[in-house]
């Protein structure tokens, strides 16, 4: 593998301070709001991609167990059947992944699993495998 096989961006959000605030606008121009965590994460679908907030308390998941402040999160969809790859790809390259996390129903996919990362500015950033049997449109 000489890249990434980055399918699409699935996934952005970012920290907010005003996290009701930031729904109540983003459903004041047409998005509809897709709750994640109430009062934590939301998200709103944007064609085909999910567009998000997330509560600066406690911030996004580190996919360690805990929370990261990094500002912004990007998921990165790939083939399920490659995800392994791109974890060796990216630890040969010296990027530290976290251990793989398993999502049910997660936004209309029965089943994903994700591995997460940081760029070097902080942000967080994720490759999503939702399983083809599993995939949805979105």
């Amino acid at each position: 593998m000489d890249k990434l096989p980055l399918l699409r961006v699935s996934e952005v959000a970012f920290l907010t301070t005003k996290l009701q605030e930031c729904v109540e606008f983003y459903k004041m121009i047409g998005m509809e709001d897709l709750p994640s965590e109430p009062k934590r994460i939301n998200f709103a679908n944007v064609g085909e991609q999910l567009f998000g907030f997330c509560d600066e308390t406690p911030g996004f998941i580190d996919g360690y167990g805990g929370y990261t402040k990094a500002l912004f999160h990007v998921a990165f969809e790939v083939p399920s059947d490659t995800l392994d790859d791109c974890i060796a790809f990216l630890n040969a390259k010296g990027i530290k992944t976290s251990p793989k996390n398993e999502f049910l129903d997660w936004h209309g996919t029965a089943k994903s699993t994700s591995v997460y990362f940081t760029d070097p500015a902080g942000n967080m950033m994720e490759l999503w495998a939702p399983e083809k049997s599993a995939r949805q449109d979105l």
